[in-house]
């Protein structure tokens, strides 16, 4: 009669190793850690443990200075994220460009109705003053101050310009929502309405510099990226829906 090796033995005597491999399925199978010596994964509860929330309630600030829009973070103005200075140059270039052929074509008519000849410009230099700044402030009038009308009409009805359709902005209030006409207003009166100005002598320098101050101001303004008139209306401008 053979005699059995005791449990635990292998053939011959020798001690019997375990399988790393057996010790894996084994470990896998019955939910244990995979093979000997190694550590159970990060729990719940631990720095970096899977399912922990990181700052759960506290935003996680982009490079903009305002809340990213993750998953669960709060919408810091309640709105969609703010629109980039540079999609609100290019809006402004595309509805500015408009205006300002409409003030090129004006200019040439009434130079041609009003403004003086070479001949009489020689004659008599000092009666050309008045005629030559006339076709200028007739045609930034009515071509610039179309401008603000029309500024003020598109926003007023759902915060987008034909440039802001373009680029896919939208302007809204600063607290969120619906832009007020009456803020709209005052926000197409400073901007473009200023550039109603252009024909008046040293004035329409002037407004030509503001208008240039407030595309640096739209560019250098944090978190909102709001110029002069926007800060006065109480208005940013935002992505719109796609």
């Amino acid at each position: 009669m053979t005699a059995e090796p005791p449990p635990g033995s292998g053939p011959y005597g020798h001690p019997q190793q375990p399988d790393p491999q057996y010790g894996q399925q084994y470990g896998q199978q019955y939910g244990q850690p995979q093979g000997y010596g190694q550590q159970p994964g990060p729990q719940y509860g631990d720095p970096q443990g899977y399912g922990q929330p990181q700052g759960y309630g506290q935003p996680a600030y982009g490079e903009q200075g305002y809340p990213q829009q993750g998953y669960g973070q709060p919408d810091p103005y309640g709105q969609a994220p703010l629109a980039l200075w540079w999609e609100r140059w290019v809006a402004r270039f595309l509805d500015g460009l408009i205006f300002s052929v409409v003030y090129g074509i004006l200019n040439s008519i009434f130079y041609s109705m009003f403004g003086p000849s070479v001949a009489d410009i020689l004659a008599d230099p000092s009666a050309a003053t008045g005629s030559v700044v006339l076709p200028g402030l007739l045609a930034a009038i009515i071509a610039f101050g179309a401008y603000a009308a029309y500024d003020y009409v598109l926003h007023s009805k759902d915060g987008q310009t034909l440039g802001k359709k373009v680029m896919k902005i939208r302007l809204v209030s600063a607290a969120g929502g619906p832009v007020d006409s009456g803020a709209v207003m005052k926000r197409s009166a400073i901007f473009p309405g200023v550039m109603a100005l252009y024909g008046i002598p040293v004035v329409g320098w002037l407004a030509s510099i503001f208008v240039l101050v407030l595309a640096i101001l739209i560019l250098v303004d944090k978190p909102r990226h709001q110029g002069p008139h926007d800060k006065i209306a109480g208005t940013v401008v935002v992505k719109a829906p796609r």
